[in-house]
């Protein structure tokens, strides 16, 4: 006898239920990479499909002539924003985005705001003269951008591969106690990215990766030898060089009319905001043609 808590696979259990059954979906890799100087994390991304480089330390300026790629070297936090939407909302040729290290993106994501800060808060504490400290309630600007940017990179309709330098990991409790090692970044990052490698090289020189996590449940649990062809056997080649399609954004139309009905309700700016995180977008700009036209027929 079958239940409703019970029912066949793919089956509905409940009239008007708001739930469906659950769908395998073809997921693009999202991979974050880290390890110490030396293990391999720039030449396995670029061994990656069609690879457009972020790179923000020069990388990948000994490996012209030994794979094919394209490289923005950046020296800034906009402008590594600027080329993932670039990359999120035009047609390109394009099949793996490769951020290299993501550890100096939130480097210069502070400096930035560091910058602006020191510019505005003149009354602040953390205001010296010639230099500002990051005050607790600065860090939320901080960290809503470095969030917005990781979200792109999760939508974008590419594999991403974020490398990251290795660091001492300390204990809590106990001064200076090195417990083991860690990555150089933004701590949330292993809560965002389906796949988590550490790199490494054995004592023989093989290069190696720890699986610290994994989502597709495709890649060899634990410690394996690393290279481009495990993640061609895992994925599939028809996965990780499938086009990339463009991102389609909030026409002009559209967010004319979104305007006029937060006028028109009389909405409070954190209200709205809310609405918006709802679906994954941070301004009226970020969102797409489809979820822009779900909120106003909601209205």
């Amino acid at each position: 006898m079958t239940t409703e808590a019970s029912a066949p696979k793919g089956e509905r259990s409940v009239g008007g239920s708001p739930f469906q059954p659950a769908t395998q979906t073809d997921r693009r890799l999202k991979l974050f990479l880290w390890g110490d100087s030396g293990v391999g994390k720039t030449t396995l991304s670029l061994q990656f499909p069609r690879p457009a480089v972020i790179d923000m330390e020069g990388g990948t300026e000994h490996y012209g002539s030994t794979f094919g790629f394209e490289v923005l070297k950046a020296t800034s936090a906009d402008e590594v924003a600027a080329a993932v939407d670039w990359l999120l909302t035009r047609p390109h040729p394009y099949r793996t985005l490769v951020v290299d290290p993501v550890t100096l993106y939130w480097d210069g994501l502070q400096r930035k705001w560091s910058d602006i800060f020191l510019r505005r808060n003149k009354t602040s504490k953390g205001h010296h003269l010639e230099f500002y400290d990051l005050q607790p309630r600065d860090w939320m600007t901080v960290k809503a951008e470095f969030k917005d940017f990781i979200r792109k990179l999760i939508q974008l309709d590419m594999n991403v591969i974020i490398t990251a330098r290795q660091k001492a990991q300390y204990a809590d409790a106990g001064f200076m106690r090195i417990v083991g090692e860690t990555f150089d970044g933004e701590k949330t990052l292993p809560y965002v990215f389906d796949t988590i490698l550490r790199l490494y090289r054995d004592e023989s020189g093989r290069f190696m990766a720890e699986n610290l996590k994994d989502r597709s449940n495709k890649l060899p649990r634990g410690q394996f030898e690393v290279s481009y062809g495990v993640f061609e056997q895992c994925f599939g080649s028809e996965s990780l060089v499938r086009e990339a399609a463009p991102l389609h954004l909030v026409t002009p139309e559209q967010l004319a009319q979104l305007r006029q009905y937060i006028t028109d309700f009389d909405l409070r700016p954190e209200h709205v905001s809310q609405r918006l995180a709802v679906y994954g977008a941070s301004t009226m700009e970020a969102l797409t043609v489809e979820n822009a036209q779900l909120i106003i027929d909601k209205f």
